[in-house]
Order: structure tokens, then C-alpha cells, then sequence
């Protein structure tokens, strides 16, 4: 996997320097997303974000770099995500549940081709798919699974937490991967918040 290093060229900006990060990454989930590895270009990403494609190229030292700024991007999301839910230790389970799954359509929401660049990298074997894996659905996953089990308590036939973190993650990608077909006006307030009130009466008992 490529190692970010940061470089000082005479005359050019460093890296750091110019646009921020979000901009970029959040076109770049959508170009990978749509496109593929092998059809995503920085020069997409770059006029997808209103940046120069050189710019990126330094800040994140090619392709492979830019693909692993977004995963790892995510990951520190989620993880951030997730501890402000652990924050409430004193919450009943069911509320922490609620908030969980609440916080992780919200995310969804606002990076909406997240899921498709998520099935599409763990769909192809390879250290991409690995690093995917690890960076993005353990973390996840791990932070999920002992909120289900203590919302659900003992673990019973029907009630398997490990499938429902799968589920879960299911029920939020597809929509939003068919949002065109089945979300019109997805932009709105008012169509993101209904979306997440039927995830979480779905999802969470009351």
C-alpha cells in the first residue's frame, strides 16, 4: 500500500496547501464509485472538486494515494461516528442503538456513493480489497456489534447481530445507490430525514 510522504517542490505549493481535503475526497468516493479503479482518472476527481489535477497528484502522490486517503478518511469518520455514541454509556441500549444507526444513515447521506465504493472494492480480491476491509467494515462492524447484542440481549434464533450490521449496511447502500430511481429530491431536508426515520423503525424496536 502507497505511504503518503510529504514533498517540497521549488515554486509549488505544499501539499497541505490550496483547496480542502473534504472537497476532494468527497469527489473522489464518487469517481471510484462510478467508475471503477481502472476508469477513475485524477483529472475526473479534479474537475469534479474544481481543483487542479497536478494539485492533487502532489498532495496525495498519485491514484493509489488519493484511494487510500479516501478509506482512510472514512475510517476516521466512522470512528469518530461512533465515539460520540459511546459517549452515552448511561443511555438505555435501545436509545444508543437508535443513535448508532441514526449517525450511520446521516453518513451515508452525506457521502451517498459510499456503498457503492464500498461493494465494489470488497467485490475484487487484492490488497485493495483488504485494506477496505480493515480500515472501513471492521471498524464498523466491531463498534456496531456490541450495541446490537446489548439492545437485542441474549443472542437467539432470528436475532443474529452479526447479520444485522450486514443488513443494516444493506438497507442503507441500496436505496442510495438507486437514489435516482427512488429517492426523488434525495437533496432535500425533508426526504433525508423520512429516509432515516423508516432505517430506524425498520431497525430498532420501540
Amino acid at each position: 500500500m502507497t505511504t503518503m510522504i510529504a514533498r517540497r517542490t521549488r515554486g509549488r505549493p505544499r501539499k497541505e496547501e490550496g483547496p480542502a481535503p473534504r472537497q476532494i475526497l468527497d469527489a473522489a468516493v464518487a469517481a471510484f464509485a462510478r467508475h471503477g479503479w481502472e476508469g477513475t482518472h485524477l483529472r475526473q476527481v479534479a474537475e469534479a472538486a474544481g481543483v487542479d489535477a497536478a494539485l492533487i497528484a502532489r498532495r496525495y502522490d498519485g491514484k493509489m494515494g488519493l484511494w487510500q486517503a479516501i478509506v482512510d478518511d472514512v475510517s476516521r469518520r466512522l470512528e469518530d461516528m461512533f465515539a460520540d455514541v459511546a459517549q452515552g454509556p448511561d443511555a438505555p441500549a435501545r436509545d444508543r442503538l437508535a443513535g448508532a444507526v441514526e449517525a450511520f444513515v446521516r453518513l451515508n447521506l452525506e457521502l451517498p456513493d459510499l456503498g457503492r465504493f464500498f461493494i465494489d472494492q470488497i467485490s475484487r480480491p487484492g490488497v485493495r480489497r483488504d485494506y477496505v476491509i480493515a480500515r472501513m467494515w471492521e471498524v464498523y462492524r466491531d463498534a456496531m456489534l456490541p450495541i446490537v447484542a446489548e439492545a437485542h440481549g441474549p443472542a437467539r434464533p432470528g436475532r443474529d447481530p452479526a447479520l444485522y450490521v450486514s443488513l443494516l449496511l444493506g438497507a442503507v447502500a441500496m436505496p442510495l445507490m438507486m437514489r435516482s430511481v427512488t429517492m426523488a429530491d434525495w437533496h432535500a431536508p425533508a426526504v433525508r430525514d423520512a429516509f432515516v426515520q423508516n432505517v430506524l423503525r425498520l431497525f430498532v424496536e420501540r
